[in-house]
């Protein structure tokens, strides 16, 4: 059994029960009041169905998948096509909602592998601290010594560009934050009472790391967590803007700007839409991220 810091000098804690229904109205509370948040959600839940749902409800999905219109080339925002064509006469706005998964898709398994890698590597450091600690956070200081996409670009131009290369290039410079985070978290955690108490009964240090350290890590990685959402999206946007990442004919938001940056100035649709769903994406990610944090908070809950 676990035994929290909260629980020492009470004879009966809160029901755990009750303590995630008053969260939970709260954390409504907290994004119904907040406009910002509540856009957030919106525009984070839009994107989801679109990813989920979007080959059945894009005009011309299979348009949005890549199949060319030459003789409908360039046309402006219009009843048919309501964010226009692109140089080879694709619907914009089919291309844009079928290209949402993969805005979706690349973030979901550059912070699931970060995390997986990170997180247990930090614990590990954090907890047995010496010589295992000077070795991992040795590693960890040579992967942060490059920028995060400048890592990601010289492992994909080594391996070859595509959107699986892409997203374990990217998850590879992004794993050392959840190393350091988790680490900062474990030192203060691994001389609590809980921790103490566990180890006095015998518990195995294994055991420690993954039934008391790792749960009371989980509330910092969810809001990091969140927040690389959308800095995933805006870096894999960037290698498939260079080339890097996914390859044509994918409907992918920076091979999409990429392709349209060469009729910016004509055909401005093709590039600043795109571009558009980008930056929407990244703000509603960092803006959850934000109310996370504070709803997260135990000192703003209380």
């Amino acid at each position: 059994m676990q035994i929290s810091d909260t629980a020492v000098g009470k004879d009966q804690p809160p029901a755990p029960q009750r303590l995630s229904h008053r969260r939970l109205r709260y954390t409504l509370h907290v994004i119904l009041r907040d406009p910002l948040a509540f856009f957030s959600v919106l525009v984070i839940a839009l994107l989801v169905f679109l990813a989920l749902f979007g080959p059945w409800i894009a005009p011309y999905p299979e348009q949005g998948m890549g199949r060319t219109d030459v003789p409908n080339r360039f046309l402006p925002p219009s009843r048919e096509h309501w964010l226009g064509t692109d140089q080879l006469g694709r619907d914009v706005l089919s291309r844009i909602i079928i290209g949402s998964r993969i805005a979706l898709q690349a973030p979901t398994v550059v912070v699931i592998l970060a995390v997986v890698i990170g997180a247990p590597l930090g614990a590990l450091a954090g907890y047995f601290g010496g010589w295992v600690d000077n070795l991992i956070m040795r590693l960890t200081d040579l992967f942060l010594a490059f920028p995060s996409l400048l890592l990601a670009v010289t492992i994909v131009a080594a391996v070859g560009p595509s959107l699986t290369n892409a997203m374990v290039a990217i998850a590879i410079s992004w794993w050392p934050w959840y190393t350091r985070l988790v680490r900062g978290i474990t030192l203060s955690l691994r001389e609590r009472y809980f921790v103490e108490a566990a180890r006095s009964i015998g518990v195995s240090n294994g055991a420690i790391i993954l039934r008391h350290i790792l749960p009371n890590c989980i509330t910092p990685i969810l809001v990091q967590a969140t927040i690389d959402f959308g800095t995933v999206i805006l870096a894999e946007g960037s290698l498939a803007f260079l080339g890097l990442g996914t390859q044509p004919p994918a409907p992918d938001w920076g091979l999409m700007v990429s392709q349209g940056r060469s009729y910016i100035l004509d055909q401005w649709w093709i590039s600043t839409l795109p571009g558009l769903a980008i930056f929407v994406s990244v703000l509603a990610f960092n803006l959850l991220g934000d109310t996370l944090r504070d709803v997260l908070d135990p000192r703003q809950y209380r």
